[in-house]
């Protein structure tokens, strides 16, 4: 209702200037329903031609020569349904699998002689990567040595107590009384306990030489020298001490990991932590050693996703397990990766390069022969991974330009511009 007054007195207010300005009369009372009419008229006049070519202007279909479309290069596809995933970035580095990680101690003390590798360097299983002077190495050469000393004299000692006591056997009741008979079986016992206990002394220091000073990361030579090997094929990604340094089994020396397998540890908010999903698809994202050529993404699974941020910066760590066979990707290295979240959404799927926009519309190129294209006006939805949900305007088989829409748009922009 109000807007019906507020429209009666304009069109009153147009009457008047226009009387006044075509007559040359002063405007009359009596002359205002009359005038009223005469605005209105005016104003639905003025309003239809805009009304009439709104409606009457149809989409603009272009039509292209053979020649025009090669040299725009424009390529065309098939509209296709689908369901697209929204891929959460973040930042990620690479780190060493710590279940495939050995950190190297020394099975003796002593002094370290040589260092045979650099942090970074890569190894191969029994490498040697340092070489220490043992002392317990040598203390337990010289015990065995003793032992063995010890234990011949108790073979010794037992063969005389044996043949004494067959003596004493033989002679029983008759110069050799009984008690002295039992005495010496007595001796005998002892001296072969004596042989048992340095049989085991001996069975103890073989099983340090083949156990302890020999393992999966340490051989030894004749002499006390002890020298430390890969576990591993792997890169050495620590080294924690210098020659003449001391060396003692609780100070860790060398730390080697095994890079065939890495980690890739993305950090993310809490917020977009709770978006993720465990076991979803994470791309890592990486260019050619010269910066320029893009190389495929690495595509692994999400493996843990931490329930707690890390105090000191307030991010989530993601962590994806993946194969390096090639070595390339080294611990510390920053990359970018792409983290599967739980938002997805159906429907119609093209490429995001074919949406352009003409005005106030989202439109695509819709090709309806070989030379013609006509714009459509269409409703997107989520877009990701170079891909864009149509939410209508377009059916399932319509073949649209993808590469080149943006010269379609050009030729419909600036007009004159020749089509062939």
């Amino acid at each position: 209702m109000m807007d019906g007054i507020q429209t009666s007195a304009k069109s009153e207010r147009a009457a008047r200037r226009l009387h006044d300005r075509f007559s040359g009369k002063p405007f009359q009372k009596k002359t205002v329903l009359t005038m009223k009419y005469l605005a209105l008229f005016l104003c639905v006049l003025a309003a239809a031609p805009v009304t009439v070519l709104a409606e009457e202007t149809p989409p603009q279909t272009l039509k292209l020569s053979a020649e025009a479309i090669r040299n725009e290069g424009l390529q065309c596809v098939p509209v296709t349904s689908g369901t697209l995933v929204h891929m959460l970035p973040a930042t990620a580095h690479v780190q060493p699998d710590v279940t495939r990680t050995v950190t190297l101690h020394a099975a003796g003390n002593g002094k370290v002689l040589t260092v045979a590798v650099l942090p970074g360097q890569s190894v191969k299983t029994g490498d040697t990567l340092l070489t220490y002077q043992n002392h317990a190495l040598h203390l337990a050469r010289l015990q065995e040595v003793q032992t063995r000393s010890a234990l011949a004299a108790a073979k010794a000692a037992r063969d005389d107590a044996a043949a004494s006591y067959e003596r004493a056997r033989a002679l029983a009741g008759t110069t050799v009384s009984s008690g002295e008979t039992r005495r010496r079986l007595a001796v005998l016992k002892q001296a072969q306990d004596t042989i048992a206990t340095h049989e085991a002394e001996l069975g103890v220091l073989a099983h340090r030489f083949q156990e302890e000073y020999t393992s999966p990361t340490e051989t030894h030579g004749a002499d006390e020298t002890s020298t430390l090997i890969s576990p591993v094929d792997g890169t050495v990604t620590q080294v924690d001490t210098a020659v003449a340094a001391d060396v003692d089994p609780t100070v860790p020396l060398l730390t080697v990991s095994d890079t065939g397998h890495v980690w890739i540890v993305s950090d993310v908010t809490p917020q977009d932590a709770a978006l993720l999903v465990e076991g979803g698809r994470q791309e890592t994202l990486s260019r050619s050693p010269d910066g320029t050529t893009a190389i495929p993404p690495l595509l692994s699974r999400i493996e843990t996703i931490d329930t707690a941020a890390n105090p000191a910066t307030g991010l989530v760590r993601v962590l994806s397990r993946v194969p390096n066979p090639s070595g390339k990707l080294r611990p510390g290295m920053m990359l970018n990766s792409l983290l599967q979240t739980s938002q997805t959404g159906s429907g119609l799927i093209i490429p995001a390069q074919a949406v352009q926009t003409l005005g106030d519309r989202t439109v695509v190129f819709v090709q309806t022969a070989p030379d013609s294209f006509r714009p459509v006006t269409i409703r997107t939805g989520m877009e990701e991974n170079g891909k864009t949900l149509v939410l209508s305007g377009l059916k399932a088989g319509e073949t649209i330009v993808s590469d080149g829409s943006l010269a379609l748009k050009a030729m419909i922009v600036l007009p004159g511009m020749d089509t062939d």
